[in-house]
């Protein structure tokens, strides 16, 4: 399963925790969409629904297919 890099301050929220949209327990934590998601949770949401759309709209997936990892940084010269 591979893990997510989740390093970014974008994944902590200060305004306080809130339900994990997976399992219902607290965190600061947020996916790179702003969903409350634990880190844990979402690598095992991701390893155990291979291409499955997180989000649904009428039958439409849209956009959040899996939870990301941070983009990775571009080395200065």
């Amino acid at each position: 399963m591979p893990l997510l890099d989740w390093h970014g301050a974008q994944h902590f929220d200060h305004t306080g925790p809130r339900p994990c949209a997976l399992c219902g327990k607290p965190t600061p934590l947020r996916s790179r969409q702003g969903e409350p998601a634990h880190k844990v949770c979402a690598e095992d949401w991701n390893d155990q629904h291979p291409g499955v759309p997180r989000h649904l709209h009428k039958g439409h997936d849209r956009g959040t297919e899996r939870f990301h990892s941070d983009p990775p940084k571009k080395k200065e010269t």
